[in-house]
């Protein structure tokens, strides 16, 4: 109950307030009728024939100053009595503006006896004339009140607006939504003014909102197709803990792939940030296996289910090539030794070694030298045999 005796108390100062500001801009409408009458009969008599315009003159600016603080608190006890959020209030508040404001150019313009019925029977050609010279203001009024009653355009969220008139996607949160523009706060931290004309009339708005009140933002990231896509994706996984952005292939060509990270975010001034991460985590993973490639050879690109490495060996041919399959199979654990193609001069030998736990290079380099010891042993045994069958003979 506390808290409907305080909102029951604003409601009435809102409502006491608008009273006096009434009560007020009466008073000065009266007293400055006599205050002009006698500053001019007593010290300013030449001015007497101006008398009559200085008058309606000070109760314009009376009525536009009175005029907008009765609005304000018109709109702060309507926030009060009906309105939950300011979100809720963006939707309304903009259709009582505009009902204010007319009020207020008829008050003003009866203040210059200037007849409204007059204007409005007025001739085709200035109405046309007038219709010409207020085209953008009317449009982009009009779509102030389509965006915001039909929710369109909301206080508080995060939007990206894809337009032809300007080129760049604009990406951030709307703060206002006035009568002609709308507030955006870019990711980039800056304030930029949308025509509410444009938003409408010529662009495709994306709202990044998710269920749970964060928003995700879907970044397209393009690399050449020359490294497997799936490693890429393990060694993101491998590499960073991501729990904010998520990496998907989304596109897949012979020349290039392009993946897709879906990035979450609670503020639009984090974005940027968290883009750069992305672009980094999927630039390092591509050229970490670039570069593999290209010190380890082709074979780096291989993977199998049973995490096996096939590395190509090539030795020359002047040694058995099935005692040195037999003493590869035996020095090498959990490796499978074929011969791929035997030559005049230099066989080429296949060996299927298992790398769990290992790094790709040292299994590279440990097994190579197994070849080696085992082809100079082999190599030597074969000359020792030849030595002792010369002597033989």
């Amino acid at each position: 109950m506390a808290i409907d005796k305080h909102k029951l108390g604003k409601m009435r100062n809102e409502v006491l307030k608008i009273v006096v500001e009434v009560i007020i801009g009466i008073v000065l409408a009266l007293l400055a009728g006599f205050a002009i009458d006698i500053v001019i009969n007593k010290f300013l008599p030449q001015y007497k024939s101006y008398q009559p315009f200085i008058v309606e003159a000070v109760h314009a600016v009376i009525i536009l100053i009175i005029g907008f603080l009765v609005v304000g608190s018109f709109l702060k006890y309507l926030k009060e009595a009906l309105i939950k959020t300011n979100r809720s209030l963006y939707g309304v508040s903009l259709i009582i503006r505009i009902v204010f404001y007319i009020i207020i150019l008829a008050l003003v313009m009866s203040a210059f006896h200037i007849s409204v019925t007059g204007i409005l029977a007025g001739s085709a050609i200035g109405g046309v004339v007038l219709g010409l010279a207020v085209q953008t203001v009317a449009s982009n009024l009009l779509s102030s009140i389509f965006a915001t009653s039909t929710n369109t355009i909301k206080y508080g969220e995060v939007i990206s607006v894809n337009s032809w008139v300007w080129s760049i996607e604009t990406t951030g949160k709307i703060i206002d939504v006035k009568t002609l523009f709308s507030q955006m706060l870019t990711k980039d931290n800056n304030i930029i003014y949308l025509p509410n004309s444009e938003i409408l009339g010529n662009s495709v708005i994306t709202e990044f909102r998710t269920k749970n009140g964060s928003y995700t933002y879907p970044l397209n990231i393009t690399v050449q197709a020359d490294v497997p896509a799936d490693q890429i994706l393990s060694q993101i996984k491998e590499n960073n803990d991501f729990s904010d952005i998520k990496f998907f292939l989304s596109t897949k060509n012979g020349v290039s792939n392009t993946f897709e990270a879906l990035i979450v975010f609670n503020e639009v001034t984090e974005l940027n940030e968290k883009i750069a991460r992305a672009n980094n985590a999927l630039d390092s993973a591509y050229w970490n296996i670039k570069s593999k490639f290209n010190v380890l050879g082709p074979n780096a690109m291989w993977e199998s289910p049973e995490n096996v490495y096939p590395l190509t060996v090539t030795l020359n041919s002047d040694v058995p090539s099935e005692k040195l399959i037999d003493e590869a199979i035996k020095q090498i654990p959990n490796s499978e030794v074929i011969l791929l193609t035997r030559g005049a001069s230099t066989n080429v030998y296949l060996a299927k070694v298992k790398i769990a736990g290992k790094e790709v290079d040292k299994v590279i380099n440990d097994t190579n030298l197994s070849f080696e010891r085992i082809y100079n042993k082999l190599k030597a045994d074969n000359d020792n045999t030849h030595k002792d069958d010369t002597k033989k003979q």
